[in-house]
């Protein structure tokens, strides 16, 4: 019988020795993922929305919070070596396990569907700008699906090889649009331009929260990638080097255009100003690198919930489920969803990550079906992120952290007293 060309992806177990990395190409892995085309339309939104310079703030301090964070995720990953959804399994139990995973499975597929929706439509803009041609913008998002589909069922290996050729031309993409708007007008005048009252993003506090929300899902699922790190310094290196500085650095690059346009649309914005060719094969780069992780997670996920099926038919399932995703119409949801997800994916790294620290459990250590105390902190952190988002209340004015924060110090405070109460009956 011949050998399985594709990876096996671990979902079920640990990451073996000999395919940990360093901490550089963990880094470079989250470069690629963060340099997208929903994030640079997001780069447009807070730029046009907040200025030049609350706009860049508010990107560093969302960056430096998404970093810690998903250092703290991540270095739990690197020690069991385990995926995220086998880490939940020891606070929440066998069935809430699996009833998030079926939430978490969701997100990811539905950013895989976001994405390639984004994807689709950028492409037929470029390519009628560029070259005139014109054909409707779902063949190019099934066609882009397909291709990042391919990638992954490669495994991590996959995704690095990708990235090690995809990040290098993005970043010098990025820096030639930067010093071509330099160029034509100057960096006060750039440093100094206000927001526009019609924009989406009004506020510091929603522009941190927006970024956020965006990489949310991807903190509280930092597990999948840093259970390759072989130690818990290579996790604080891809994290810092990532999220904390280079990928918001380029990402401010890449909404740059929009100060200038007052548009967040970054396939047109890179065409406005002279960069047709670039603009396209940025898009293409830029989301490839990113949908694979994606559909990467989704894959991991989907493995925890069915069980006897082989890797690349579940990686088959979850592509073709966020392209009918795609075609839907799902991306003119976008700002919707992200604080969707700002509500309800933090919470769950609240509980776990106060879990593996108090009890150093992870994985299957335990046959209870669900634990009402990881239940309650995540409900409660998710109704306060609704809160603070769609009310006046404030209690951060992020409404990702706020959701996180309740959630940990929730379930932090019930196991203690519940701990100290066994102690004094014993």
């Amino acid at each position: 019988m011949s050998k399985n060309i594709f990876a096996d992806n671990h979902a079920r177990s640990v990451v073996p020795e000999a395919e940990l990395v360093s901490g550089v190409t963990l880094a470079v892995v989250l470069i690629g993922l963060m340099l997208t085309l929903p994030m640079f339309v997001l780069g447009g939104e807070m730029l046009t929305g907040l200025g030049a310079k609350q706009g860049i703030a508010a990107f560093f301090v969302a960056g430096l919070l998404l970093a810690a964070l998903a250092s703290v995720t991540g270095m739990i990953g690197a020690r069991t070596r385990l995926s995220t959804y086998s880490i939940i399994i020891a606070p929440f139990g066998t069935l809430g396990a699996k009833a998030l995973t079926a939430l978490l499975t969701t997100v990811a597929v539905g950013w895989f569907g976001v994405t390639v929706g984004f994807f689709g439509e950028a492409v037929d803009v470029a390519l009628r700008e560029v070259a005139g041609v014109e054909y409707p913008a779902w063949i190019y998002g099934l066609a882009g699906g397909a291709l990042m589909t391919g990638t992954v069922l490669f495994g991590f290996k996959g995704i690095d090889f990708l990235n090690r050729i995809a990040v290098p031309l993005l970043v010098l993409v990025l820096l030639w649009s930067g010093a071509t708007l330099v160029g034509q007008s100057s960096f006060a005048e750039l440093w100094n331009m206000q927001g526009r009252p019609e924009a989406s993003i009004k506020t510091f506090g929603l522009g941190v929260s927006a970024l956020l929300g965006i990489a949310a899902a991807l903190a509280g699922g930092m597990p999948d990638l840093m259970r390759f790190a072989r130690t818990g310094k290579d996790v604080l290196v891809a994290c810092f080097v990532s999220f904390g500085s280079l990928s918001i650095a380029l990402t401010i690059l890449a909404g740059a255009p929009g100060l200038v346009t007052g548009s967040s649309d970054f396939t047109s914005n890179l065409i406005a100003i002279g960069l047709g060719a670039p603009a396209l094969a940025t898009l293409i780069l830029a989301t490839w690198t990113t949908n694979i992780i994606n559909l990467y997670a989704a894959s991991l996920s989907l493995g925890r919930l069915i069980g006897n099926r082989p890797d690349w038919m579940l990686t088959v399932g979850a592509g073709a489920a966020g392209a009918a995703f795609a075609l839907a119409g799902v991306t003119q949801y976008f700002i919707g969803v992200l604080f969707v997800i700002g509500a309800m994916v933090p919470p769950i790294a609240g509980v776990y990550i106060v879990h593996y620290f108090l009890t150093h459990e992870a994985g299957e250590t335990t046959m209870v079906k669900l634990r009402p105390t990881a239940a309650i902190a995540w409900a409660l952190g998710g109704a306060a992120a609704f809160t603070t988002t769609f009310t006046e209340l404030s209690l951060t004015t992020v409404p990702a952290i706020d959701a996180f924060a309740v959630s940990a110090l929730v379930y932090a405070a019930i196991t203690l007293a519940l701990g100290r109460r066994t102690a004094e009956k014993n």
